[in-house]
C-alpha cells in the first residue's frame, strides 16, 4: 500500500450520522414489509463503511470500474481466506444470475450519464 493510502485508509472514519440514517430507514422499510428479511447489525455497519468509502473514491474522482474492480477484488480476497472455493463459486453465480435477471441493472444510479 502506497504512504498515501495508508494515510486515507488511517484518516477513514465512517460518518456515524450516516450509519445511524441507514439503519433508521432500513428498519422503517422492513417493519412495513411482512415478510422482510432482517438485515443483521454487523451487516448494515459493513453496508455503511463501504458505501462510505465508495463515496469518498467517487469524490475523488476516480473511474467507477476501478472502484468496482478493487472492491471486487478486496472482497474475493476476503471470501479466498475464510470460506472455501465452492461456496465462492455459489456467491459469484447468485452475483451473475442477478445481473442477468437484470435486478443489479439500475440505468438512472449515475448522476452523470454513467
Amino acid at each position: 500500500m502506497t504512504k498515501q493510502a495508508e494515510e486515507i485508509a488511517r484518516d477513514f472514519h465512517p460518518d456515524q450520522a450516516v450509519e445511524a440514517e441507514i439503519r433508521e430507514q432500513a428498519a422503517h422499510e422492513l417493519s412495513n414489509e411482512p415478510d422482510a428479511v432482517e438485515i443483521p447489525e454487523e451487516l448494515l455497519k459493513c453496508g455503511v463503511v463501504i458505501d462510505k468509502a465508495i463515496s469518498y473514491l467517487v469524490e475523488q474522482n476516480l473511474p467507477s470500474e476501478l472502484i468496482a474492480s478493487a472492491l471486487l477484488g478486496g472482497s474475493l480476497g476476503v471470501l479466498a481466506r475464510t470460506t472455501d472455493a465452492e461456496t465462492m463459486v455459489r456467491m459469484l453465480q447468485t452475483a451473475i444470475d442477478s445481473v442477468r435477471s437484470g435486478e443489479l441493472i439500475c440505468a438512472d444510479a449515475f448522476s452523470d450519464g454513467e
